[in-house]
């Protein structure tokens, strides 16, 4: 599989191989994971494998045993779907869910590269909506205001104009 990060692509670094309920499953520590935040699945087999018991197992395991830990992709939804989903699933081009936007200030895709991307994800601290993060000007002309008002984006750039004027 071509990566397009170093980040967490390796079951290695979201399980416990050392753990005996992962052990016994014989996932290669080196095989290269997924990403849950973006999936396409069929409901009707999603239903027949009872899938959402599957994972559920692996969560409640988890809380009792730490299998995959609160350390590991902060012991949400990506290890059990990883475990459950072990060589199950067809990857998807990653343009599907353009990660890492969010990781680092400054730009480390091309403007190219992200614009033929799909779903951007600014994951990590560096956000859109706060003014210091890669590729805002792209982020903005997406933006859909909230109807309601309630949510407005407060940029750290603005505010830090606002003080100074005062």
């Amino acid at each position: 599989m071509k990566r397009f990060s170093s980040h967490q692509n390796m079951y290695a670094s979201f399980l416990n191989f050392k753990h005996d309920q992962i052990h016994s499953l014989h996932i290669k520590p080196s095989s290269c994971s997924f990403n849950v935040g973006v999936y396409v699945f069929n409901a009707d087999l999603w239903r027949e494998q009872n899938i959402t018991r599957q994972l559920e197992h692996w969560l409640e395991l988890n809380t009792r045993e730490e299998i995959y830990g609160s350390g590991r992709a902060e012991g949400g939804s990506q290890p059990p779907m990883l475990i459950v989903f072990y060589d199950k699933y067809t990857p998807i081009s990653p343009l599907w869910n353009l990660r890492y936007l969010g990781l680092y200030p400054k730009a480390r895709y091309s403007e190219h590269f992200v614009l033929r991307g799909k779903l951007l994800h600014w994951n990590g601290p560096y956000k859109p909506w706060n003014g210091v993060a890669q590729f805002t000007k792209l982020w903005d002309k997406y933006f859909i205001p909230d109807p309601s008002g309630k949510f407005v984006p407060v940029r750290k750039m603005q505010l830090k104009g606002a003080k100074q004027k005062s």
